[in-house]
């Protein structure tokens, strides 16, 4: 008797595990591809979703970018909350909203300079956003980027996805955005994500593409400015995040004129505070390798000389750039987005939590950064 009880406990415990009690058909739900929130009237919040047409997507489905049929549809409601905006959204779909696959979140600027701490915190509570979602903003209303048709993907949402994948300006997820919030001493930036024209010097509507160009600035969680292109590179070298990238010198007239651009194979930044009289002060150090990759002057790279004047040169562009980043985070948005007070707290935990911590945002406007760029070129081609 007690092997058959054994027999059909093992059997009945078996028949209970392989069912999926809580399962989803795919049938059932309507996938999310990316996520746009604007502020409206009334203080109201407008949750657009963009949403995936499973029989238009794919080689069998018929189009991708540039398309007539489109692979996506966009829907809106809006509400007090981003929640309350999506149950009125629910309501208007015969399928469950699935956020699951959603990793593109975009913000406007008039709801980001309002404060977009509940937003975060609806991704944090609700277990279907994810964590990994790229977070953009953009000047204009999210609800129109996300209508954009794509040009080389079969969903705007996935083009964005793989545009912030190559790091060609800065990558945030909503988890990062969280940390810098939450964290003392620094303070939350992002992507600012526009749509451009496809050809330049035109005002062409029709042809406009994604692009990731400039950056976010915030102050806790509320947008204060923008920086440009320029800027933002600036941001990158600072927060030791240049992956890449192209930089061009002019060559004088009196030494024949012309172009050298190098593209940069790694660099590496250090950020150290230090005490210097009762003043504490920043030093950056930013070491450079880099290649040539274009000589349009008369300069000969096998010279040693030539290759000294031009590491020089770099060092004097590189350091202009973070100088003028430098410069506009202390004086017109006094916020700390690129960690300084972290380092502070690193180096001098005891004086931190006595002094600075809770004068960091008087002391980080005065504070004395100190910019040293070293550059070294290690390949100069084989061209003469």
């Amino acid at each position: 008797m007690k092997v058959i009880r054994k027999l059909l406990l093992g059997v009945i415990t078996v028949f209970l595990l392989t069912g999926c009690w809580n399962r989803i058909e795919v049938n059932d739900i309507a996938i999310v591809t990316a996520i746009g929130l604007d502020l409206v009237e009334e203080n109201m919040i407008r949750l657009t979703l963009q949403v995936a047409i499973p029989t238009k997507l794919g080689p069998a489905g018929g189009s991708s970018g540039g398309g007539k049929d489109r692979s996506t549809f966009v829907i809106s409601e809006k509400g007090v909350t981003v929640s309350e905006a999506y149950r009125k959204l629910q309501m208007k779909l015969s399928r469950r909203v699935f956020f699951s696959q959603s990793r593109v979140l975009l913000i406007s600027e008039s709801l980001a300079r309002k404060g977009i701490f509940n937003i975060i915190d609806f991704y944090t509570r609700f277990h279907q956003p994810r964590m990994n979602s790229f977070i953009m903003f953009t000047e204009g209303a999210a609800s129109e980027v996300i209508k954009n048709m794509p040009n080389l993907e079969s969903v705007s949402a996935e083009e964005t996805k793989e545009l912030a994948k190559l790091s060609v300006g800065l990558k945030v997820y909503v988890r990062d955005f969280l940390n810098m919030l939450l964290t003392d001493g620094l303070e939350p930036y992002a992507p600012q994500y526009k749509l451009t024209s496809v050809e330049v010097d035109t005002e062409n509507e029709s042809g406009k593409i994604q692009s990731i160009n400039g950056a976010a600035v915030f102050k806790k969680d509320k947008l204060i400015g923008w920086m440009d292109e320029t800027e933002t590179r600036g941001i990158l070298w600072l927060r030791n995040e240049i992956e890449g990238g192209v930089i061009t010198i002019k060559v004088p007239k009196e030494k024949g004129g012309g172009n050298i651009s190098l593209d940069i194979i790694r660099s590496k930044t250090k950020i150290l505070p230090h005490h210097d009289h009762g003043q504490m002060k920043i030093t950056v150090n930013v070491t450079s390798e880099m290649s040539a990759i274009e000589n349009t002057s008369k300069l000969v790279l096998f010279n040693p000389k030539v290759i000294e004047e031009i590491q020089k040169n770099i060092e004097k562009e590189i350091k202009g750039r973070i100088q003028l980043v430098v410069n506009k985070a202390q004086k017109d948005f006094q916020s700390d987005i690129f960690g300084f007070g972290q380092a502070v707290y690193r180096e001098y935990p005891k004086a931190w939590n006595t002094f600075y911590k809770k004068n960091w945002n008087h002391e980080f406007s005065q504070v004395e950064v100190n910019i040293k760029s070293k550059v070294y070129v290690r390949r100069i081609g084989l061209s003469k």
